[in-house]
């Protein structure tokens, strides 16, 4: 709806002007109700009195009248005038005509100010009106929020009023964000998971030529026949190895006595301990293919054997693998003393406690003993030579298991566990082994990092080249292997059992006189002590003379598992010296 025009009133006039309603208006004295907004009358000539549009002042003036049509309200219906200074402006009724399209206010006459009567200011007081200039009344302090991207507070609830708990704004952006990462992992990771699985199955029946970009059978791999261009599928395969030098080094068993080999004499003879040094302790060590840190001492010749007998030698070093043996002048050692040497710590252990018809072991008794793994399962036994050496049999790699990069080694352990393994970096068998065939059942193995020397990881000791054990002495035999014969499963916990050695005499007439040089047998002729399938490549040893253990045999073959008159027959490592110590300085 138009908002009304409020005329102008400049002065007041006397009350004695009259107001009649209808077309002509007739000043009458007349009350009028105060509007929403309260205004004083300015008493200074000419000054405009602020006005509200739903009310308006009137004055004694005479009106002129406006155009013909709907009249404003009526104050006095009976026109009667009165003294304006005998009706309270408080009193009275003002009617609003509230349809009213336009109206234009009659042009008021105004008495000159020198004439007129003032009238008394009456009007409602309203709320004090602040000066524009007064100075504000300060507000309460406002407490600084937290910075951006900082939480939002949550109010502790307070009696009779709601708890507002902001962080449920977050659920939005966490859904938004989260939801979707958290399904790209899954899908990512179910992706991996496939992958895996096809790499696993694939690799269970195929090998992938890189060169030729192709598949082929697995049991074409190491098979001595090139498959794939370049050779590829017989690379990293286990190879046969010959050593055609003899070592000219040798320890002997008491004492660890050392003696090397003169060829001007033909003969062995011992090192004089004069001017004997570290240098050439470790140059020495090197020709047997040890090269950890060699322990020496001197050894009085009486100890050993009469002085007259005894040839005397010393060692001059040609560079950190070389040696040149050369005989004593006169045959003669002024501090009457030779070497005794030990080229690595070996065969310690801890106390001892006491396979078929074996008990429950702890590697803390054999921590020689090693666990041979092919594709995460547990093959053949083994033993610890020094850091990076392993002992075993050439037989454990029959069967196509001739990849070198699917076996690991595992040590340290006294349950089986296949979850981590150690890599394998060379694989060699006696040149001479045939497979099925036991003359020459030996290998070597050597790993691809050093090993870790601990209470539970020790090297075993070679036995000396003059070791001789009498027929029925007592040895220990170490493994994982099957306690029952013909059993399902092998043990998970290491297993030991002592058994005696046995003549080669009494063990041909068991075996129809396959028994060889290369060969002993050891177990218990009534049965009931014996190793068996699973054990292969493991331990035999002996306490030896100088209270350490010294590996005389490598689990081999034998007529079923701990029958009556069916010993087992072990590898005997003394025969082989020669060749474990030079595979092992060739091949370091």
């Amino acid at each position: 709806m138009p908002r009304r025009a409020i005329a102008t009133v400049p002065t007041i006039v006397s009350a004695s002007t009259t107001h009649t309603s209808g077309p002509t208006r007739t000043s009458a004295p007349t009350t009028r109700t105060p509007g929403p907004t309260t205004f004083a009358t300015s008493r200074t000539s000419g000054t405009t009195a602020p006005t509200t549009h739903n009310s308006w002042l009137i004055n004694n003036s005479s009106h002129t009248p406006g155009p013909t049509g709907t009249t404003g309200p009526t104050v006095n219906p009976t026109g009667s005038a009165a003294s304006s200074s005998n009706i309270p402006r408080s009193t009275g009724t003002i009617a609003t005509n509230p349809i009213v399209p336009t109206w234009t206010p009659a042009p008021a006459t105004h008495t000159p100010n020198s004439t007129r009567t003032p009238l008394p200011t009456i009007h409602t007081p309203g709320p004090v009106r602040t000066p524009a200039n007064a100075a504000r009344v300060p507000g309460p302090s406002r407490i600084p929020g937290p910075a951006s991207g900082t939480p939002r507070p949550v109010p502790k609830p307070e009696t009779g009023g709601p708890t507002v708990n902001y962080k449920k704004e977050k659920a939005f952006p966490i859904r938004k964000y989260c939801v979707p990462t958290v399904a790209v992992l899954l899908v990512l990771a179910s992706i991996a998971v496939v992958s895996i699985l096809i790499k696993v199955v694939l690799d269970n029946y195929y090998y992938f030529c890189v060169k030729s970009f192709k598949f082929i059978p697995l049991g074409q791999r190491c098979d001595g026949k090139s498959d794939c261009a370049g050779d590829e599928d017989e690379s990293r395969c286990v190879q046969p190895f010959d050593v055609t030098a003899d070592s000219n080094v040798r320890f002997k068993e008491a004492g660890s006595l050392l003696q090397l080999y003169v060829p001007s004499r033909s003969s062995w003879s011992f090192i004089c301990s004069d001017n004997w040094d570290t240098t050439k302790a470790k140059a020495v060590c090197a020709q047997v293919g040890y090269f950890s840190e060699p322990v020496s001492s001197s050894v009085s010749v009486s100890e050993i054997s009469t002085p007259s007998t005894v040839l005397y030698s010393t060692v001059q070093v040609l560079n950190d693998r070389s040696i040149q043996v050369n005989p004593s002048l006169g045959g003669s050692c002024t501090s009457g003393q030779v070497v005794s040497l030990s080229c690595a710590a070996c065969g310690t252990r801890h106390k001892q406690q006491r396979i078929i018809g074996g008990s429950n072991s702890d590697i803390m008794r054999y921590p020689w003993q090693v666990d041979l793994q092919y594709m995460g399962q547990h093959i053949c036994g083994g033993s610890i030579l020094n850091s990076r050496w392993i002992l075993t049999a050439a037989h454990c790699f029959d069967k196509g298991q001739r990849q070198i990069d699917r076996w690991r080694v595992q040590y340290g352990v006294t349950t089986l566990t296949y979850v981590f393994g150690y890599f394998v970096d060379k694989i060699f068998l006696h040149s001479r082994y045939v497979v099925d065939h036991y003359p020459n059942d030996i290998a070597l193995l050597k790993l691809k990092s050093d090993i870790v020397v601990s209470a539970s990881v020790q090297s075993v000791c070679l036995p000396g080249y003059d070791n001789n054990l009498a027929d029925g002495s007592s040895l220990w035999v170490t493994g994982w292997g099957h306690t029952v014969e013909g059993g399902a499963a092998k043990a998970s916990q290491l297993q030991e059992v002592t058994i005696n050695l046995i003549s080669s005499t009494t063990c041909n007439q068991e075996y129809g006189g396959q028994i060889l040089d290369t060969m002993l047998c050891a177990g218990k002729i009534e049965g009931g002590a014996d190793t068996c399938k699973g054990d292969s490549g493991g331990p035999l040893v002996s306490l030896g003379q100088n209270s350490r253990w010294d590996q005389v045999g490598i689990v081999s073959w034998g007529d079923g598992c701990g029958r009556p008159n069916n010993v087992g027959v072990y590898t005997n490592v003394l025969s082989f010296l020669n060749w474990i110590y030079g595979v092992m300085r060739q091949i370091s």
